[in-house]
């Protein structure tokens, strides 16, 4: 029976995924396995890194259209995305760098007004290249920066929805010197009743076992895709 709203598992359903996870441990070996990262050849020559702001993909293309990712290629369906979720996903991620690795890190207000000119000056450079410039005129020795696809709000409380948070943005580590892809991680998340998959329990039970927000939602997605981040 189709139901126009998503209700909070009872107590039963908990139970029998905690059974059916129980046996299928030993073949599912707790999931999926992560997808391959970009990785570099040898050392990465990095020291100076500059975190430039999240760009939003729908700021030139329209909700709904499946883009690829102009650095990654990874593929994305667009969504909403609201002003200021980029500045959001930006310090979430200046925050995490500055906690889990020891690079000296330029901030994304010193890299603002070198884009602003650039992108000015040429309207016609793609992201990669926009990027290398404001690294070279920074004397960066990488840039890390990221694109939002989605950043779709939930729709209810934590408890009973109608429309759940769904989130989707890629990362990308590049060498200024010779513009090489050093590293890649990309999320492309919709939060649903754990009635429907199963293979979500964990996530589900790191969230609190509730409806996660966007931005609740997000922040265990750049977790995830960080934990692959190289590190000196």
């Amino acid at each position: 029976m189709c139901r126009s709203r998503a209700e909070w598992p009872t107590g039963i359903a908990v139970l029998v995924v905690f059974v059916c996870v129980g046996l299928c441990l030993g073949g599912c070996a707790g999931g999926q396995a992560a997808p391959d990262r970009a990785e570099s050849a040898g050392p990465l020559n990095v020291e100076s890194l500059l975190v430039a702001p999240f760009y939003i993909a729908t700021e030139r293309y329209e909700v709904g259209t499946t883009l690829e990712c102009s650095v990654c290629g990874a593929v994305f369906v667009t969504g909403p995305v609201a002003r200021g979720d980029d500045t959001y996903m930006t310090e979430q991620l200046l925050a995490y760098l500055k906690s889990k690795t020891t690079f000296s890190l330029i901030p994304p207000e010193e890299g603002e007004g070198v884009r602003s000119k650039i992108v000015f000056d040429s309207i016609d450079q793609s992201r990669r290249d926009v990027l290398l410039e404001i690294g070279k005129k920074l004397d960066a020795d990488a840039v890390v920066s990221g694109t939002l696809f989605r950043f779709r709000r939930r729709v209810g409380t934590g408890y009973s929805v109608e429309t759940p948070a769904s989130v989707a943005f890629s990362i990308y580590l590049i060498r200024v010197a010779d513009g090489r892809l050093l590293w890649d991680g990309h999320f492309d998340e919709t939060q649903k009743p754990l009635s429907e998959d199963l293979f979500r329990l964990f996530s589900f039970i790191k969230g609190g076992g509730a409806w996660l927000t966007a931005e609740e939602l997000a922040r265990q997605g750049l977790d995830k895709v960080m934990a692959t981040f190289p590190v000196q």
